[in-house]
């Protein structure tokens, strides 16, 4: 298993941060990522989009979907895409001073024998600076939130 983790504070309350990563269209913004087929459930489990990329120059698409959702706390999700199925858990706590520190952790497992290990590391490195974007556009968001 290899693991991707970052955090971020946002200048804001959990419940405004939790609220916008709760809709998943807005937590999964990303440069080169499209969503559709966007599907809120009001629980959260469940909730679920089609992912569309591009790797490469090779258009991609797979799907994403809550699996465990614990309001103003954690949020699970599952992406499928062909040969990749990270779990990404994403947490979110009260800040030291106020604010959200938002943890986000990728990880991917890959049983094949030999090229698993370093499958599972380049996978990692490739979704470092989706990874920060996708907290900076959610740091953006609720902090514009806050100051309207």
């Amino acid at each position: 298993m290899a693991t991707l983790t970052r955090s971020i504070t946002i200048h804001a309350p959990v419940s405004t941060v939790f609220a916008l990563a709760a809709d998943i269209s807005k937590l999964w913004r990303a440069e080169d990522v499209a969503l559709a087929e966007v599907d809120i459930k009001p629980e959260g489990v469940g909730t679920s989009a089609r992912m569309f990329s591009h790797v490469l120059g090779f258009h991609i698409e797979g799907g994403l979907e809550y699996t465990e959702f614990v309001p103003q706390e954690r949020i699970v999700a599952q992406v499928h895409f062909f040969a990749e199925k990270p779990t990404w858990t994403f947490t979110f706590h009260e800040a030291d001073g106020g604010g959200t520190t938002v943890t986000a952790v990728g990880e991917w497992v890959m049983k094949v024998p030999v090229v698993g290990k370093p499958v599972e590391q380049m996978m990692v490195k490739g979704h470092e600076s989706f990874l920060e974007g996708m907290l900076a556009h959610l740091k953006t968001e609720a902090e514009a939130q806050v100051m309207a």
